[in-house]
């Protein structure tokens, strides 16, 4: 097997967990004081074990970190929460949306790797014996929970009538439905 593809592999993946970590702690200092934010810094710590763990499988591979890799996902990262922070601005449900969809993507990224982990397992010794099924159902476990929060952030974004319209055009809206001498049927009826 070659462990060099192998070891560039986990680097990747590390990198992925660095730009995740840091999305988590975005998402848990902006839900602060709320029921998310226990549950997204349990998920930190729960990913941080992991990528510790994805370092000593790299190790084995006499493989190293890849600096560049992570610096290049720590800036994109950056940039993910700089627009998020826009976002939070004007439609604070709809940062939220964003944030957890990504990180429901990463989590099924992380899934994918300990599948091909788990099988690649069977032909390179230097995997052998990891719990990659066990990391597989926390992973799943892990999704399962932001799903269900990013489900419940786009009911709350994207179900409310308000959303894409300010306050100003909202009501300006109102008053031109309510005004009697305006028609109520579309525009150009």
């Amino acid at each position: 097997m070659p462990t060099d593809a192998l070891a560039q592999y986990l680097q990747d993946h590390l990198a992925g967990s660095v730009a995740a970590l840091q999305l988590m702690e975005t998402l848990a200092d902006q839900e602060r004081g709320t029921p998310l934010e226990p549950k997204l810094r349990a998920l930190h710590t729960e990913v941080s074990e992991e990528q510790e763990g994805i370092r000593t499988l790299l190790a084995r591979l006499d493989g190293e970190e890849s600096r560049l890799k992570q610096a290049a996902a720590w800036l994109t990262e950056k940039m993910h929460v700089a627009r998020l922070a826009l976002a939070e601005r004007s439609h604070p449900a709809l940062a939220r949306l964003q944030g957890l969809e990504s990180l429901a993507l990463g989590l099924q990224g992380k899934l994918a790797l300990y599948r091909a982990l788990e099988q690649a397992a069977t032909r390179e010794p230097k995997l052998g014996g990891y719990p990659f099924a066990a990391l597989q159902a926390r992973t799943l476990s892990q999704h399962g929970m932001i799903e269900q929060e990013r489900m419940a952030a786009a009911r709350e974004a994207l179900e409310s009538p308000t959303v894409g319209a300010d306050e100003s055009g909202e009501r300006a809206a109102n008053s031109r439905a309510a005004s009697p001498d305006r028609p109520s049927g579309p525009v150009g009826s």
